[in-house]
């Protein structure tokens, strides 16, 4: 072969080789995906709470901590003979972690906590006052179960004592008289749902997931600084007179949460006061009381690992 032969050779070899590298970029991809890669929809949905570095979840430790809590609950879960739901969300850094988060349970008096949100809502939009006055209607409003109203039923209640009542004392007369200013339970939950969730439900049998919960406490948690009625009702949370799932000897006085029961539906949903505070939100259906101290142990097991174990910067 001629020395002009041989060269000819090398550059055709060379040329045919860019061409069907595996570097060589595919445009048509490229334009299609350009300018939504630089940012993932998933980190939108997921992204951090305010003042932290994105590089924060993604370190080392940070990595290893959540996994030691994801071990947690996955354990912990196991060990329950019935449903159980649960999510965990370190309100420092956004991150959110699920043992059946998705997992539908009856909400019972846990919707209370949604509700009186609403209900405060209404107040600063100028539709309601607290010193209104509801007039207590028994064929609508009577219901056995917790709260004090049903000891000593009075003619009618100011919407501020209503409000306290659902949550403190998970008064369900309270409750329902609050579901009065929607115009009944049905068109509350509607608004209820739609409003926190951007979702429907079946409204004679309400239904939560921990996520929904979660999702619910974070709205109060993150806006309580500037909304004095969402402080309001975190204290309310603070002060239940129900010691008991998650409030447990090592959380007494460090967490703001509300329970539900019903039948084997017992739930508690709540926020943790930890120097680096939590969300936890558990949903059970099983035998008896068994979601009783299942909860409580679970809340002591996370506050432990939250308090002892998060990393330092």
């Amino acid at each position: 072969m001629t020395l002009y032969g041989m060269i000819f050779s090398i550059c055709f070899f060379l040329i045919v080789s860019f061409f069907f590298s595996t570097h060589t970029v595919d445009y048509a991809n490229e334009t299609e995906t350009s300018g939504k890669n630089n940012v993932p929809v998933k980190k939108i949905a997921s992204a951090p709470v305010k003042d932290t570095e994105p590089s924060d979840e993604e370190s080392p430790e940070l990595m290893a901590f959540y996994h030691k809590i994801e071990q947690t609950m996955t354990a912990t879960v196991k060990s329950f003979n019935g449903d159980v739901g649960v999510t965990y969300v370190d309100l420092t850094t956004g991150k959110q972690l699920s043992v059946n988060g998705t997992k539908e349970f009856y909400s019972a008096s846990t919707i209370k906590v949604p509700l009186a949100m609403m209900i405060a809502d209404k107040v600063q939009a100028g539709n309601l006052k607290w010193d209104d006055q509801l007039t207590f209607n028994e064929k609508e409003d009577y219901e056995d179960g917790t709260g004090i109203i049903i000891n000593n039923i009075q003619p009618s209640y100011s919407l501020r004592t209503l409000q306290e009542y659902s949550i403190t004392y998970s008064d369900n007369i309270a409750k329902n008289m609050l579901y009065d200013t929607f115009g009944g339970d049905v068109a509350a939950k509607k608004a209820l749902y739609a409003h926190f969730l951007q979702k429907e439900t079946d409204w004679d049998d309400a239904k939560f997931t921990s996520e929904d919960a979660a999702k619910i406490l974070k709205i109060l948690f993150e806006e309580k600084s500037s909304n004095q009625e969402y402080q309001t009702i975190y204290n309310y949370m603070k002060n239940t007179v129900f010691h008991e799932r998650m409030e447990t000897p090592t959380t007494s006085g460090k967490v703001a949460h509300k329970i539900g029961s019903y039948a084997g539906f017992l739930h508690d949903i709540g926020i943790l006061e930890t120097e680096h505070p939590f969300i936890l939100t558990v949903f059970t259906n099983g035998e008896t009381d068994a979601g009783i101290p299942f909860i409580s142990t679970l809340t002591d097991q996370l506050w432990t690992v939250q308090s002892n174990e998060y990393p330092k910067k």
